[in-house]
Parts: C-alpha cells; structure tokens; sequence
C-alpha cells in the first residue's frame, strides 16, 4: 500500500514539474536553447548500454531525440544523442537538426554510510537551424539518492545539481555563458525500463520527459 501511494505522489510531482516548465516559458529567442540533462549521479556498470527517447519543451523551441549511453567501467560513462528542434522564429517555425555527446565520472558512490552518490559531466551539443548553428557546452554536477521500491530492483532516484552552460554559434554577435538549477527523477518501472521527468530553471526554464531501456 505504501509503495503504490508513494508511486502516485512521484507521478504526479513528476507531472507538476512539466506543467510548471510549459507555465513559465516566455517569449525569449529561441537562440538561448539548453537541453535536459536527464542522467542520475550512478555510472553504469562496464559493457551496460541504454537507449530511449527524450523530449525537452523550451521557451520557443521543443526538442525530440533518441539517446544511448554505455558504461565504460571505472565509473566513468558516455552517451550520445541526435534528433530534431522545432523552433519558434517569428512567425516561422523552423526544424533543425540537433546532435551531441557528454562524458560523466562518478566521484562519489552510496553506501550505508554515504548518503547520495556524485558525479561530474562534460557536455556538448550544436543544433543546425535554417543553415546557422547553436552549440552549448556544459559542466554540470550531479548528486542524486536511491530509494527501492521492491526487492526486485524497482527503484526511484531523485537528482539535481548545478550547470555552467557556454554557448555559441553563428547565431550569436558574443559567446553567452548561462548558469542552471535541476531538478528531476529516475523511476526504475521494471528491472530494464526507466522513465525520467526533469525541470531544469536559471537563466532560462525548461522541462523534460524520457524513457530509456537498459540491456
């Protein structure tokens, strides 16, 4: 009884958090773009591999991307992404093409007597729009905790830290430098399938929703 309570209050924060991101969008160029992070502080184990989709809504622009990520072993793990960004020019909305990759290293891991696991990550993505490019790179840092939910390995992890994000671009007359809170949750459904849900504010406000498959 707890654990399906505790399932419904995690749903519907998790929905809150969109809602609020959709609420606060202004009417900002579409240049100031930034994605989810959408990643826990917990590396993968060597040889793991996920893969899902991500949809990131923006103020003016909305991305849609396939995402994979691999362990590489000693608590280090990268990942990739490529898909699309619909944005909102004026009385245009243009489609481009958005890719990117990062790199995360696991710093701290819990345990009985750690409390959250920590990790860093490196980031780079560049969207392509009308023929002019926006790349942003990212230093964030991660802290996240889990909680099981059964002995199965059904689990919820909360995380959130702090990014610096560069970017630039063709579309900029200077390089802007932005800083970001986030906020979000992991929610382990089923030993290989998670669902993500993210609210990522600062500079700028945007939410984001995922699912990914381990194997």
């Amino acid at each position: 009884m707890k654990e399906g309570r505790m399932l419904r209050i995690m749903t519907l924060g998790l929905f809150v958090l969109l809602v609020l991101a959709a609420g606060m969008a202004r009417a900002d160029s579409f240049e100031t773009l930034t994605q989810n992070v959408f990643t826990t502080a917990e590396s993968l184990d060597a040889g793991l591999t996920q893969a899902g989709v991500h949809f990131t809504l923006g103020e003016n622009y909305r991305s849609f991307y396939p995402a994979f990520r691999f362990g590489l072993g000693g608590l280090a793990e990268v990942g990739v992404m490529f898909g699309a960004t619909t944005a909102d020019v004026g009385p245009d909305n243009k489609v481009g093409f958005m890719g990117g990759a990062d790199v995360k290293y696991q710093l701290v891991k819990q345990t009985e007597g750690v409390p959250v696991d920590m990790a860093v990550d490196l980031g780079f993505t560049t969207d392509v729009i009308s023929g002019n490019n926006i790349s942003e790179v990212t230093f964030s840092t991660i802290f996240s905790r889990s909680y099981p939910l059964t002995e199965r390995g059904y689990k919820v992890t909360p995380y959130g830290g702090l990014q610096l994000s560069a970017l630039y671009g063709s579309y900029f007359p200077k390089n802007e430098t932005y800083y970001y809170v986030f906020g979000g949750a992991e929610w382990r459904v089923a030993q290989k399938t998670m669902f993500y849900a993210e609210l990522k504010t600062g500079s700028h406000t945007l939410g984001g929703i995922g699912i990914r498959f381990e194997y």
